[in-house]
């Protein structure tokens, strides 16, 4: 009798975390757009990646990261002169 109680409330319990898994899987889940929905595309434009101490560092950057980029100059938060990198998405 004990063996049998045991067995069952293995059993149970296997099954009440499972199925705890799986709804917080669920919740963690992204929501999916309905057939009904409409999705909304945004503007591309530029981002701030980083900045460095020289031109050519911002520039051979932006080359291997691939797709559209600018290096512009400016003055960094510690008052230091900078090249700042921005890349297009």
């Amino acid at each position: 009798m004990r063996m049998q109680r045991a067995l069952v409330g293995a059993v149970l319990g296997g099954a009440l975390v499972l199925g705890g898994t799986a709804t917080t899987a669920q919740a963690d889940a992204p929501a999916r757009a309905s057939a009904g929905e409409k999705s909304v595309a945004l503007k591309a434009s530029w981002h701030f990646y980083k900045a460095y101490w020289t031109r050519s560092e911002c520039e051979n950057r932006g080359k291997a990261l691939g797709g559209r980029y600018k290096c512009t100059s400016g003055i960094g938060h510690d008052g230091e002169f900078k090249w700042f990198l921005y890349r297009w998405y």
